[in-house]
């Protein structure tokens, strides 16, 4: 994944979801970014983002912690 950072691959697919979303009148999207991803994390909040809430999400027998985040389009 590291040879794709800094190429605005990122940017590119985030900015044609919101397109999508836009087209379809979509209040808002989330997702989840585990909580020690901090580049995502970053990424998700100068993209407007904010954490909303957390969950856990099991990945085979370890519990990770993701931040739910939203962004609002209206």
């Amino acid at each position: 994944m590291q040879a794709w950072h800094g190429k605005q691959v990122g940017q590119l697919l985030y900015e044609k979801a919101i397109q999508i979303a836009r087209e379809r009148e979509l209040e808002y999207v989330w997702l989840g970014v585990w909580e020690e991803n901090t580049r995502a994390l970053r990424f998700y909040e100068k993209n407007g983002f904010s954490p909303f809430d957390k969950h856990i999400f099991k990945l085979g027998n370890d519990e990770q912690t993701d931040i739910m985040v939203k962004k609002s389009l209206k």
